[in-house]
Parts: C-alpha cells; sequence; structure tokens
C-alpha cells in the first residue's frame, strides 16, 4: 500500500468523519453522541496504525526496534478490549433497547472476518527478535486485514447513527458502561495509547476523550514513565496535539 512521503498518521488508512459536525449537539439524539464518541476511539486505532504502518521501515537499532514491536502489541491489546467490551457489554445492552435480537451480529461478523490477519499479526510481534526484525515484513502483515478492519470500524459508526428511533437515555446509559469499562485496564498502557493518538484539532474533537487535566498531567509524568520508549511511536502528545512522527526518512528494513 502506497504512503504519501510526506504525511502524519491520517493515512495510509483513512480516518472517519465524525457525526454531528455543524448540528446543536444539546438537541441531538444520544445516538449521535454514542457514535460520535465511538468513531473518535476508532479514529486512535487507526491512526495508531497508521504509525506502525509508516515508521515500521524506518527503525535501525535493536531499541528503536524492540519498542516499536512493543507499541504494536499495546495496539492489538486495545483493539481486542475495545472489541471484547463491545460483544460482551455494549452490542448485548443495544439489542436489548431496541428489542431487536441479532441487530449487532453484523458487527461482531466482521470482527471474526478480520481475526486471522490479527491473530497472525499478534503472533509475529510476540516472536519476533529485534535483531531479526524485517519492517517490511511487518507492514505486509498490516495489509493482509487493515482494509478489512478499517471498514468495519468505519460502517459500525453508520449502525450506531441508525439507532436515532430508540430509547437515548438508555442508550446514553450503556455507552456510560461500556466507556467507564474500557478505562479499567492497565493505566501505564491504556491511558497512553489513547490520548497519544486522539486529534483535538480533528472536526471539532476537542479534548476527547473528556478526562480532568490533572489526569493528563499524571499520564504524562507517571504512567508512561514504565513503556516510555514504546510512546515515542505515538502520532500526538498526551494533550492531543499532532507531533512529526519520530522516525522517517530512507532507511527501509
Amino acid at each position: 500500500m502506497a504512503v504519501s512521503p510526506a504525511c502524519w498518521a491520517d493515512e495510509p488508512f483513512a480516518l472517519i468523519s465524525i457525526p454531528g459536525c455543524g448540528m446543536d449537539l444539546s438537541k441531538a439524539h444520544a445516538s449521535v453522541h454514542v457514535a460520535r464518541e465511538m468513531a473518535f476511539a476508532h479514529n486512535g486505532m487507526i491512526r495508531a496504525l497508521n504509525s506502525i504502518y509508516q515508521q515500521c521501515i524506518h527503525v535501525s537499532t535493536l531499541i528503536d526496534i524492540a519498542d516499536l514491536l512493543k507499541y504494536a502489541q499495546f495496539w492489538c491489546q486495545w483493539l481486542r478490549e475495545h472489541h471484547h467490551g463491545e460483544e460482551e457489554l455494549l452490542f448485548p445492552q443495544i439489542e436489548k433497547i431496541t428489542g431487536e435480537k441479532g441487530l449487532m451480529e453484523r458487527n461482531v461478523a466482521q470482527h471474526h472476518a478480520f481475526e486471522s490477519g490479527l491473530v497472525k499479526f499478534e503472533t509475529w510481534l510476540n516472536d519476533s527478535k529485534p535483531e531479526n526484525y524485517h519492517g517490511k515484513e511487518l507492514r505486509a502483515l498490516i495489509d493482509s486485514f487493515g482494509k478489512i478492519l478499517i471498514q468495519h470500524l468505519t460502517e459500525e459508526i453508520q449502525t450506531l447513527l441508525a439507532l436515532g428511533q430508540y430509547d437515548g437515555q438508555a442508550l446514553k446509559e450503556a455507552w456510560t458502561v461500556f466507556d467507564l469499562e474500557m478505562r479499567k485496564g492497565d493505566k501505564s498502557i491504556i491511558f497512553p495509547i489513547v490520548l497519544g493518538s486522539s486529534d483535538r484539532e480533528f472536526e471539532g474533537a476537542g479534548d476527547w476523550p473528556e478526562v480532568p487535566g490533572v489526569v493528563r498531567i499524571l499520564v504524562h509524568y507517571y504512567f508512561e514513565r514504565k513503556h516510555r520508549g514504546a510512546w515515542r511511536f505515538s502520532p500526538s502528545t498526551t494533550w492531543g496535539n499532532k507531533r512529526p512522527l519520530t522516525f522517517t526518512g530512507d532507511s527501509e528494513i
């Protein structure tokens, strides 16, 4: 897959347009709120994957390679926890609210569609040794499931937007339960990777995710310390500001 020579983490996989732009969100149905929150989360996953894809052929030292492998493993963990939470918490609640059993079945089927490619990617990451690393192999593995994954992440937003005829308060409550569960992961991993793949300027994202400013300070100065080397591959700062990708250039391995 081609990558523009001077692009940020918005390529090669396309980001998702945020629902509700230009709307009075205070009057919007909860389905718009839920779809917006999910789109912000999905875009973070896409940016992080793009960051891995772009930088993986430009790392050269053993420590840089080891940190990239760790960052990619954390990305896989984030994606898996997110989809597990959807299947165990959010989707069953949506089907209960709508009274339509099987409504979210297509989304679950899409999870399974890229599963084999994701497993191969995870296995490769876990088995790789920095001294035997090949960035082009990593890229090829991402190419094997990337398009299917991005299709799923994009189409799920439309599924959520289509819930506008149902109980808005119940949808908000279902999202809150899901969101709180997603924040319970290892704070030295989930907070840095989520905050570090956000973009506060993208289509009115602002300070997403909504956390007190003191939390961002705590993440930056405390929770990021354990895996600091891995966060060099994050496309944004802890405050959601774009920053140049660390590893670019002509060296390819």
